[in-house]
């Protein structure tokens, strides 16, 4: 087994395990390599890839479809919108809607309202009002569909093993390697890396499993949890986890580049993020 294991975060259901052992394996050893880490070239690898469990055919997968405001369901996804667009203009007021869109503080009436508020910000890249949908709905599905959270998490816990040292995640890979980490307190992890997680917005807290919900910290079998979030990053909208987890989290805010704030290459590169690795192999 690995004394590393990566857990990918969204938008990967069309890519492969090969795919991502390359990107991380690459981008993990770059960030090692600049602080003169001599775990660099031979600590091992193990990827908990789970994105083609998105293309199983459970009536739910998108397919590549272009989504529209209509598809964005009452409830999380809304819930989540919201969130995101409340985020954006708190970093930049300038792109609140003008009064014709009908708003109400940061309760934005309106879907499409949202969206536009959403696609404003630079952050985004010019993503398209769809890619934004997609991200609610890949969420929404990890919580909606228990079989597809189950082998998510099935994924995380077949990568892990005795030599495991530090488990790294991403974005909506975060919340799966946390919910694991709970359910197993017999396991011995140094170090839990969280890199643009949403493990800060209401809606995911709420969902967590029993287990990490109830009382959430550092799960019990892990000795040490460091949070990395970009500030640029939206998905990241809680950009410090201590002051809901406890203090034990070690928040760190990092920047990215701005077409590129929630990428995970980018994240697995940062000095904070290697730092982390380091001192969890020892």
């Amino acid at each position: 087994m690995a004394r590393i294991v990566g857990v990918h975060g969204i938008w990967w259901h069309w890519k492969s395990r090969a795919e991502m052992e390359d990107t991380w394996r690459t981008a993990l050893r770059t960030g090692l390599e600049n602080i003169r880490d001599p775990h660099a070239a031979t600590a091992t690898f193990e990827a908990a890839y789970y994105g083609h469990l998105y293309n199983a055919g459970s009536g739910k997968s998108d397919g590549g479809r272009a989504y529209t405001a209509a598809d964005v369901e009452e409830g999380f996804e809304l819930d989540l919108l919201e969130a995101l667009a409340a985020a954006v203009i708190a970093d930049d007021p300038a792109a609140r809607p003008g009064d014709d869109a009908a708003t109400k503080g940061l309760a934005i009436r309106g879907v499409q309202a949202l969206l536009d508020v959403v696609q404003r910000s630079p952050f985004i890249g010019g993503m398209a009002s769809s890619g934004v949908i997609r991200l609610l709905k890949q969420v929404h599905r990890y919580f909606d569909d228990a079989q597809l959270r189950s082998d998510v998490r099935a994924e995380v816990r077949a990568a892990i093993g005795s030599d495991t040292r530090v488990v790294v995640a991403h974005s909506l890979g975060t919340v799966a390697a946390y919910e694991e980490l709970w359910d197993h307190p017999e396991w011995e992890i140094d170090t839990l890396v969280t890199m643009g997680s949403p493990l800060g917005l209401k809606g995911v807290m709420s969902r967590l499993d029993p287990k990490a919900g109830a009382k959430p910290g550092l799960p019990p079998s892990v000795r040490r949890w460091v949070n990395v979030s970009a500030e640029q990053d939206i998905v990241a909208l809680r950009k410090r986890l201590k002051t809901l987890y406890g203090d034990a989290v070690e928040d760190f805010v990092v920047d990215n580049p701005l077409l590129q704030f929630h990428d995970s290459a980018r994240y697995l590169t940062n000095v904070r993020t290697a730092r982390a690795v380091a001192a969890a192999l020892g």
